[in-house]
């Protein structure tokens, strides 16, 4: 990967979705829910994959917003609606 590792790529996904975000070092993560401080979770990329403190795969690298979404679901975030361009018929 360019100049960012494929943890800080996560890290910004899960920050643009409003979980709290620390690093931990390079290839780890820590995020939280931030109305709720209890709920956490650490996610280390390894191998092409991105694995939960309890070693669940949660994602793949260069699947970084699939990956962010699953893990505010883990941490109890809402899903966020994401407004379609007008014009856009699905």
């Amino acid at each position: 990967m360019n100049a960012m590792t494929a943890s800080a790529i996560l890290a910004e996904q899960l920050a643009a979705r409003g979980l709290s975000v620390t690093k931990r070092d390079l290839r780890a993560v820590t995020v939280a829910n931030p109305l709720h401080s209890g709920l956490g979770e650490i996610v280390t990329a390894q191998g092409g994959r991105y694995l939960t403190g309890y070693g669940y795969e949660i994602g793949e690298h260069g699947d970084e917003p699939a990956t962010a979404d699953r893990v505010a679901f883990l941490l109890g975030l809402p899903r966020v609606s994401i407004r379609r361009p007008t014009g856009v018929i699905r």
